[in-house]
């Protein structure tokens, strides 16, 4: 019998096999849903016994409007299932059934007896290469999800769209496309017309599709996609009111009706207006729409964790999603303001981002202390050396007080000794991160 850590070594031994990678070749790219087909036929195909779809992608916001939809859907009382990706801190994470996660004793049964015999089924009859990481993980979510009678699953894209793992479901009732920025350059597209070419393949069946994308060329880009499926696409305008924000989170009038949401930021309003104008679409009631809102979790956007000293864990790791972050903190900031008050980060970045721009962002903040670090629960992420970032930082903010250690555990405590009861730190740069000192809070 498998205990948790050799069923998550297992899976994660998996990394070592080579395998044709995912976008490694533009002009093959059809076998990443061939290879992931061919796993889910052994499998008894779950992917079809799963009724309802909603499939998001975006640059910024499609974790924040999968968390909303889900809970209002939820509230509707659907049994509704989604993923996340990455996870935080452990495997298990990535997919949640209503308001639970699955269980570690629900992961390794499902790893011994099921993923485990599938895959040296596939390797032995298989003609395609080992599947991907993330193919093997939208595999496993979506046979939980359909062995647990799920009504809906809301799936949050991995990268792109058209050739994720997420876009091998047979039907969907709604394609969500939140927003397009410069991420994953040179993954998945070398300019932004071409990353957004991808992103809209995900409209590839009859289904309504909603955006809330405002660059016209883009849009142009998503209607062409539209319309090749003969289907409509609407694009949402941020029209909110009276927005009023509070110690727990927002209030605000969305054609005219009033919600609120427990996170700061105005692109979480911007999100909400999204998610409520798809709810509508799905005939779920008003009541029910502001409910669902009120009770979103939102772990890790922008998170406040303890108010003496006030901590925020936020896991922005892009230029747009930093820019929001930023303009977040200091909305926070005025509300919890003091007339002495400091603001302290803390943080860690993956290798493959643009960390210029993002300290650059951060520099804003003009914070007293910085503390870099790295997280150390994702083996298998390339890293921001600590020494790197601070010189990096050094050269931004000469002012400012650097520290080093390879312990985020050790970052936050000399972080926290360097505050005032009534200062800010913010820890982000890396859901890793962010996630892991997360748990150590907690405990």
């Amino acid at each position: 019998m498998m205990n948790y850590t050799e069923a998550t070594q297992y899976i994660y031994s998996l990394f070592n096999i080579e395998r044709k990678e995912y976008m490694s070749d533009a002009k093959h790219c059809g076998v990443y849903l061939t290879r992931l087909q061919f796993f889910l036929d052994i499998l008894g195909n779950p992917e079809k016994r799963i009724p309802h779809y909603i499939h998001v992608t975006g640059t910024s916001g499609k974790g924040s409007v999968t968390n909303m939809l889900h809970s209002i859907l939820a509230q509707n009382g659907w049994k509704t299932a989604s993923n996340i990706s990455p996870h935080p801190t452990s495997i298990e994470e990535r997919w949640r059934i209503d308001d639970r996660h699955m269980s570690r004793d629900e992961f390794v049964p499902l790893v011994e007896q099921t993923i485990k015999p599938a895959l040296d089924q596939y390797i032995r009859t298989s003609p395609y290469d080992m599947i991907s990481f993330f193919e093997l993980m939208t595999a496993l979510g979506l046979y939980w999800f359909a062995e647990q009678q799920s009504e809906w699953c809301i799936l949050e894209v991995g990268c792109g769209g058209r050739y994720d793992s997420t876009n091998i479901i047979p039907h969907k009732d709604i394609a969500v496309i939140t927003n397009i920025g410069l991420d994953h350059l040179g993954i998945i597209g070398n300019t932004i017309e071409e990353i957004a070419k991808e992103k809209a393949g995900i409209i590839n069946t009859k289904c309504p599709v909603f955006s809330m994308e405002k660059n016209t060329a883009i849009q142009n880009i998503i209607q062409s996609e539209s319309r090749d499926q003969k289907t409509n696409c609407t694009f949402v305008s941020h029209t909110a009111t009276d927005i009023s924000p509070n110690k727990k989170g927002m209030s605000f009038v969305y054609d005219e009706e009033s919600y609120t949401i427990p996170v700061h930021g105005i692109h979480q309003i911007h999100n909400a207006e999204l998610a409520i104008t798809i709810a509508k679409e799905l005939h779920i009631p008003l009541k029910v729409i502001q409910q669902g809102l009120a009770q979103t979790s939102f772990e890790l956007r922008t998170q406040i964790v303890s108010t003496k000293p006030l901590t925020i864990l936020d896991g922005a790791h892009n230029t747009d999603k930093m820019a929001t972050t930023v303009d977040t903190v200091q909305m926070i900031q005025q509300q919890y303001k003091h007339p002495q008050q400091d603001i302290h980060l803390l943080l860690g970045f993956s290798a493959d981002k643009h960390i210029d721009d993002m300290l650059t962002q951060l520099a804003k903040l003009q914070p007293k202390t910085v503390s870099c670090t790295k997280n150390t629960v994702n083996l298998f992420k390339s890293v921001v050396s600590p020494q790197e970032l601070a010189k990096k930082i050094q050269a931004l903010l000469p002012k400012t007080t650097v520290y080093m250690s390879l312990d985020p555990q050790d970052a936050y405590k000399w972080s926290i000794e360097k505050q005032a009861k009534h200062d800010i730190l913010l820890i982000t740069g890396s859901i890793y991160l962010s996630g892991e000192l997360s748990q150590y809070l907690q405990r």
